[in-house]
């Protein structure tokens, strides 16, 4: 059996709802479902906000229900990194879950990310094929304790943004996994957008012994420690998830529908973190940030533009919040051939000191603050602590400190000769020369408002940053350290 769907949307109708639903009928008897669609005017995701014409992302829901937040029936989102897909009981196109096809009112899950003056058509064509159903319980994704990868406490390095075929990389996860072996890396956190079709492929591929070991700058044995995330994608800004076990909601034009978001994955413990707020990141557009635990300050390589999430990062640590800066590639991975090239993953490389490599004590990690931030898996390494009175604090704690009291801020810095290191406070910028491989210099510093301070390596700049930001090129970054007078 073989129909269509079609109709008309306007810029009105987007105002009104960015993710509208098309009810479906399927009866009885149907063992494959598959679904192909066009719209007028296409553009590519990357055109948006710069040509006029249609961008439509597409998605799926099973009678279960796709009320909002948490639908049920949610079965798949591949934006518009495919024009159709399919799935039976037993198999799927990435981005889709497997199981029953349900007899009942489906619905297609359109996104209205951007129309043209004139409106956008759209025609969706479905074909149902019947045969023996399966009655097995749906393959729901589910968590997965993997175990410690290795030993700590240490830093273990990894990429927190990443995604595969299961949403618009162009390689299965195999790829992307043996990318990360060549890095190096430690973790990888695989944050397809807005569904959670790769959850049981990382729990199949992440089902091997633990490999204990020290580390190494080449190719670890084993795997690494896979993550599982999602990647919140709205057309108002994007936010990661880590670890999540079953689909987040990611329906939000509102700032009370992203508020909801942030609660549930406060309440599913996941870490919430804010991507790229920057331009073209695509930037941040809600009212509030709601209270981020994280927020990618490095996405990709330096020079795209994080000089821009750098200063809203540093904005919210001069309004006193405490938010983790992380970092992360953001690779689609593509077929990984053995060679590696200029961005990979790893560029950039978050670093967590961790009681051991897993997921709680990466995660717990995160939470800490116990985190710095190189433009790849070989640094430069950067390591800031605090001491006062037989008290130490290292990146992401709090130290405190009686009136009138010196701190003794010491910073390490490896593989960084010739560039600066600077501290900076919400007063002040202390800097000096690297002038060695292995550098450690220290401050003896009395606070007078200071109420933290952060580490940077930079290359010395081109021109004065307080007239031209952008000439800030980072080689590392830590967390702060936070002080408390008693």
């Amino acid at each position: 059996m073989e129909f269509t769907l079609h109709g008309h949307f306007s810029p009105e109708d987007r105002d009104r709802d960015e993710f509208p639903l098309i009810p479906f009928n399927v009866p009885p008897g149907v063992a494959r479902l598959s679904v192909a669609y066009e719209f007028s005017r296409p553009l590519s995701a990357d055109k948006a906000g710069w040509e006029e014409g249609n961008i439509v992302d597409i998605g799926l829901f099973d009678p279960r229900g796709a009320e909002f937040p948490g639908g049920r029936g949610f079965r798949g989102w591949s934006g518009t990194a495919r024009r159709e897909f399919t799935l039976s009981a037993t198999d799927a196109t990435p981005g889709y879950l497997p199981g029953p096809i349900l007899p009942g009112t489906w619905h297609i899950l359109l996104g209205l990310y951007q129309l043209a003056p004139e409106g956008c058509d759209y025609r969706i064509t479905i074909r149902l094929e019947s045969g023996a159903t399966d009655d097995a319980p749906f393959p729901l994704p589910c968590p997965y304790d993997r175990g410690p990868v290795a030993p700590g406490p240490r830093w273990f390095r990894g990429d927190l943004h990443a995604h595969s075929h299961h949403s618009d990389g162009s390689a299965p996860l195999e790829d992307l996994i043996a990318a990360a072996r060549a890095q190096g890396l430690d973790f990888v956190a695989v944050t397809e957008h807005n569904t959670v079709s790769h959850l049981p492929e990382l729990r199949r591929l992440s089902s091997g012994q633990p490999v204990w070991g020290q580390p190494v700058w080449g190719q670890p044995q084993g795997l690494p420690l896979l993550i599982p995330g999602v990647e919140i994608s709205t057309y108002h800004g994007h936010a990661n998830l880590w670890p999540v076990t079953d689909w987040a909601d990611f329906r939000c034009w509102r700032d009370d529908q992203m508020r909801r978001i942030r609660e549930w994955a406060r309440e599913h413990g996941a870490l919430f973190s804010v991507n790229h707020p920057k331009d073209d990141g695509p930037p941040w557009a809600f009212g509030d940030f709601f209270g981020p635990d994280c927020m990618e300050v490095w996405g990709a390589p330096w020079f795209i533009s994080n000089y821009q999430a750098l200063a809203v990062w540093d904005s919210l640590l001069r309004d006193g919040h405490r938010i983790t800066a992380v970092g992360g590639s953001d690779k689609h991975q593509g077929p990984f051939t053995g060679e590696l090239g200029w961005y990979e993953l790893g560029t950039p490389t978050t670093w967590v000191w961790a009681e051991e490599l897993s997921i709680p004590a990466v995660v717990a990690g995160l939470r800490a603050g116990h985190v710095f931030i190189s433009e790849g898996p070989a640094g430069p390494l950067i390591e800031l602590t605090a001491e006062d009175a037989g008290r130490r604090a290292i990146m992401g704690d709090e130290l405190p400190l009686p009136p009138g009291a010196t701190v003794r801020l010491t910073c390490r810095v490896r593989g960084a000769a010739g560039c600066l290191l600077r501290l900076v406070s919400a007063r002040r910028v202390l800097q000096t020369e690297i002038s060695a491989d292995d550098f450690t210099h220290t401050w003896e510093i009395r606070p007078e408002g200071d109420r933290y301070f952060r580490p940077e390596v930079i290359d010395p700049p081109e021109a004065p940053l307080d007239e031209e930001p952008a000439a800030l090129m980072m080689r590392a970054m830590g967390n702060p350290v936070y002080l408390m007078t008693e």
